[in-house]
């Protein structure tokens, strides 16, 4: 499960996950309460003795390892890498980050990305960042899995992720299945052109209009990416935003697989 944001402390969102008989709880780095600095590493590991469940790690969305200004992306790099060291020191293993596709210009006519306009240097920046990032991720045993975040479709995108996936070893994906419905299934071809390297897998329903629905309430062929999921050994976030619908969907996905 994901950590909800209408829970004020972890250990509110730890009590769902134990009724609902989930095996581990995302700490999404967007809330203040999942911070290397409110849970430190033995308080994780304390928890996870205490509760017999595990963690997996969302690493704040607005992490920017191609910026063009040196002191942010060198700040950002820096907190990818306190993080890779805090899930190590936690016993954690999956570590999920989006890949930042920067700003854009509107033109009269069409959408320009910096990061495509200067893609050499786009490229280049990103690659030794994530030079960094997989060395010291790769030493302490924690896998860095790029989430689709509605990008993999982005030409310099796929692009910059084939680059990686040449480059590194320890490349590794998310497929977050309501992310790439809600772009017409564009981020597919991408995905399964690396379906190996995709370790971890965000499940959620789109219904049209909005993704992060419950289950079995949209158009996602849930049960196809289930299969996926099974046959690849990922680990699973059922990624809905409330309490409610998190029960509806554990309930109803435990009614289909029974």
């Amino acid at each position: 499960m994901p950590t909800l944001i209408e829970f004020r402390d972890i250990h509110e969102n730890i009590r769902l996950c134990k009724e609902l008989n989930l095996d581990f709880i995302e700490l999404n780095m967007n809330l203040p309460i999942c911070l290397p600095e409110s849970m430190p590493a033995n308080e994780i590991m304390r928890l996870k003795k205490l509760y017999g469940i595990d963690f997996t790690i969302h690493l704040p969305e607005e992490i920017d390892l191609s910026s063009f200004h040196l002191p942010i992306r060198r700040g950002h790099i820096e907190r990818c890498k306190e993080t890779i060291e805090w899930a190590h020191a936690a016993e954690i293993k999956t570590l999920n980050m989006h890949l930042n596709n920067g700003i854009y210009f509107t033109l009269p006519q069409q959408r320009v990305w910096i990061n495509e306009q200067y893609e050499a240097k786009y490229l280049e920046l990103l690659l030794d960042s994530f030079a960094e990032l997989y060395d010291l991720s790769n030493k302490l045993s924690v896998k860095l899995c790029i989430e689709n975040a509605c990008n993999f479709n982005v030409s310099f995108i796929k692009r910059a992720l084939n680059m990686l996936s040449s480059t590194f070893d320890n490349f590794y994906l998310t497929w977050d299945v309501g992310h790439d419905a809600k772009v017409n299934y564009a981020e597919q071809p991408l995905i399964l052109s690396h379906a190996k390297q995709v370790r971890h897998m965000h499940l959620h329903d789109f219904n049209g209009k909005s993704d992060h629905q419950p289950l079995f309430t949209g158009v996602v062929p849930l049960e196809n990416r289930l299969k996926f999921a099974s046959e690849h050994d990922l680990s699973i976030v059922v990624e809905v935003k409330t309490s409610f619908a998190l029960k509806e969907s554990i309930y109803k996905l435990r009614e289909i697989l029974s």
